[in-house]
């Protein structure tokens, strides 16, 4: 007898605690918290910071080259690059799993962080000067010239450094 009244009321007291939590829940869910304009200016704000920088990082480049990183990358992973095709294949892999659409976001953010709203308007207006486009596009053109020398030596590097003959640097 004392079992089944014990056991009546832990359901009884579990069943209060459950419906205890599903009102709170509710009313919770029901009050509407007030969104004042300071909320609305700074939000829109934001998302203008975000507009710019999101803009600002094709016009600078950094979207093109972001996946041009893993070229180097599948040199290390892949060997020599004999096989030209899988090694698209690869990059195609990579530029799908972790590529810039991965993280556009992330770097748009960051310029939000480091940047204002301000300095991201003059950034984005000298990205489109013909002057800065000029070094950016040099920039970049240097960076593919010295490519096959970069993948050639990260290869031997890596090569070297699994062989024995390069060791790590002390801390």
């Amino acid at each position: 007898m004392f079992k089944t009244k014990s056991k009546v009321l832990k359901f009884l007291v579990l069943s209060l605690i459950v419906c205890c939590t599903f009102l709170a829940v509710g009313v919770v869910n029901s009050q509407r918290l007030p969104f004042n304009k300071v909320q609305l200016i700074s939000s829109t704000k934001e998302t203008y910071k975000h507009k710019l920088a999101s803009e600002l990082l094709p016009e600078i480049g950094i979207a093109k080259r972001y996946d041009m990183h893993f070229d180097h990358l599948l040199g290390t992973l892949i060997g020599k690059g004999d096989d030209l095709k899988l090694y698209a294949r690869f990059r195609k892999m990579f530029i799908r799993e972790i590529g810039w659409q991965q993280f556009k976001d992330a770097y748009a953010k960051r310029l939000e962080t480091d940047f204002s709203e301000d300095e991201l308007k003059e950034l984005l207006n000298l990205s489109k000067q013909p002057l800065m486009q000029k070094l950016l596009q040099s920039e970049f053109n240097a960076y593919e010239d010295t490519s096959k020398q970069r993948f050639r030596i990260g290869f031997e590097l890596w090569e070297n450094y699994n062989n024995g003959k390069i060791d790590l640097p002390l801390e």
